[in-house]
């Protein structure tokens, strides 16, 4: 596996561990919760800490065990009160010819998986590290009635024979769009290496 780095500025995205044992993930969540109120220039109340453990120790959960994501990152700006917003990033030994085809199929959700109720935008999206792939935004009504989204980039990448997939769901359109910019340049950011 490549490994996926990035460009971005360490103080806004930090890398998450999906591997390792209880006691460094622990150590890890402390650091995380440590960033976050020095990035937010106070200190978190324990209900924030609290929510903030909770929301990143199910969401490394979930991205271990039932998505096997690769790799993990944690937008720092978000509210203290609000979720995180994690991007993960997923490869796949590219078998088949790279083209537009099978890069919608790695952006976009299964066509005769979606629901009536989802809506589904894909556009081009310029990679300087990956050329051109694209990026597909979706939405849907959670199970509680409220309106989920999800953003998806995709890329074939035949110099390392690779197909890379960054994603992200969040249930709050309003604050994701607001840091939409940030995340489309989180997504232009990134390149791998084989270490």
């Amino acid at each position: 596996m490549m490994i996926v780095e990035t460009d971005s500025d360490p103080a806004l995205w930090f890398h998450m561990p999906l591997g390792g044992n209880k006691s460094e993930f622990a150590q890890w969540l402390d650091l995380q919760l440590d960033a976050s109120a020095l990035l937010h220039r106070r200190k978190l109340t324990w209900r924030e800490r609290r929510q903030m453990k909770k929301f990143l120790e199910g969401s490394a959960a979930m991205l271990r065990d039932r998505v096997e994501a690769d790799q993990a990152f944690v937008f720092g700006p978000m509210p203290p009160q609000a979720a995180p917003l994690v991007l993960f990033t997923k490869q796949f030994a590219c078998d088949e010819e790279h083209s537009a085809l099978h890069l919608s199929m790695l952006a976009e959700p299964n066509p005769t998986a979606a629901a009536a109720s989802q809506r589904v935008e894909t556009v081009p999206f310029v990679s300087p590290h990956f050329g051109e792939g694209l990026r597909s935004l979706r939405s849907w009504t959670g199970p509680d009635g409220g309106l989920m989204i999800s953003v998806t980039y995709a890329w074939n990448d035949p110099a390392h024979d690779i197909d890379l997939v960054l994603k992200g769901h969040y249930d709050d359109p309003a604050l994701l769009e607001a840091s939409f910019n940030a995340i489309d340049e989180f997504a232009r950011s990134i390149w791998l290496n084989a270490r």
